[in-house]
């Protein structure tokens, strides 16, 4: 067997050994960390993600280069197009939803006739929310 085959195989025996990983289970953020965190996220941006692609790519040793007849690379146009439809398609048709338990506290302002209220408690079911991907 040659050794170009024989590393092309462990190429691909290695792509599909990552690519059937157990996922891990995802942490619970702080809601305190949402707050403030969430104000210094950029934004999805489909440049961005397909730039780090293409770095990905040339890591792997996928060529990026022009073609040898000097014809753009028709692959890197096709990863710009494939993550502008999947950040399109995240921005136009997700939903983000959200569960609000019970007990978690609350407070309210107000007023009527009699001047000002505040009014301080807890829920008490569970409430749902929605958002939007931005």
């Amino acid at each position: 067997m040659s050794k170009t085959l024989l590393t092309t195989i462990q190429s691909i025996a290695g792509l599909f050994k990552n690519s059937f990983k157990v996922p891990i289970p995802l942490k619970s953020i702080p809601t305190e960390v949402i707050l403030v965190g969430s104000s210094f996220r950029e934004g999805l941006s489909a440049i961005d993600i397909a730039s780090k692609i293409i770095e990905r790519k040339k890591e792997i040793g996928i060529n990026i280069e022009p073609l040898p007849s000097g014809a753009q690379n028709i692959d890197l146009q096709m990863e710009v197009i494939r993550i502008e439809e999947i950040i399109n398609a995240l921005l136009t048709k997700s939903k983000i939803e959200v569960a609000i338990p019970p007990g978690t506290l609350i407070t309210a302002t107000g007023g009527n006739a009699g001047g000002p209220i505040v009014v301080q408690g807890a829920t008490i079911s569970i409430t749902k929310g929605v958002g939007i991907i931005r």
